[in-house]
């Protein structure tokens, strides 16, 4: 019988260390907390080579074993500084990198911090996520759209002096008007050519029963 009892109280034995310890839930602003990702964070910038150094983002979830061995389960996101890994600067000492050039990451973390012998063991896995590429955008040109022109060109002037002198001619005015401003003129590209011209006409001193079409005499009046 001795052998059976043996085998018992050995099975209870490993039975009850098999147990996972109670965790406690923490404020994610807790010192001890920013102590445990601090340790975290500076392993995984120091396990890396090349590039910049990650900063700590935003803590999101914290919680600890209850003593007397007391491990911290962190998990945080993290973000790519402008800080150098060879510069060798202390992360909380570095600005974030751009959003659209920086790097991203989550980690989980497990620290045990001994505070009398102030060491500290890390065990971690962190996926970083690499920065959005740029997309260079470049304009096309619209085929069969308006463009800007200029209002200095011989087919802007013609046009307008054409449109003024029908106006003129009849619309039911008593005086001529005279072109002061252009405004705005664009063009479109059909089968042939299209315009759309803003421009400002002033009433002139030239009355319609003395001239029939504007001479150098007609000059724009204040109240036109």
């Amino acid at each position: 019988m001795k052998p059976f009892l043996v085998l018992v109280l050995c099975s209870s034995f490993f039975s009850s260390r098999a147990t996972p310890l109670p965790f406690e839930f923490l404020d994610c602003n807790d010192p001890d907390v920013s102590e445990a990702v601090d340790a975290a964070l500076q392993k995984y910038n120091a396990e890396r080579s090349t590039g910049n150094q990650f900063a700590l983002y935003v803590v999101m979830e914290a919680k600890k074993t209850a003593d007397p061995d007391t491990q911290f389960h962190v998990k945080y996101k993290i973000r790519e500084s402008t800080c150098a890994i060879e510069e060798n600067k202390d992360w909380k000492d570095c600005d974030y990198k751009v959003p659209a050039e920086a790097e991203t990451g989550e980690c989980t973390a497990q620290v045990h911090i001994n505070k009398a012998e102030k060491t500290s063991n890390v065990s971690q896995v962190c996926q970083t996520i690499p920065a959005v590429a740029k997309v260079m955008l470049s304009e096309a040109q619209c085929l069969g759209c308006f463009h800007h022109i200029s209002s200095d060109t011989s087919q802007v002037s013609e046009i307008l002096k054409q449109a003024i002198h029908k106006f003129n001619k009849h619309g039911g005015e008593t005086a001529l008007f005279k072109l002061v401003e252009i405004k705005e003129a664009k063009r479109q590209v059909v089968a042939g050519w299209n315009y759309i011209i803003k421009y400002e006409i002033k009433e002139t001193n030239c009355s319609k029963d003395q001239f029939q079409d504007l001479s150098p005499e007609c000059k724009t009046i204040s109240t036109g």
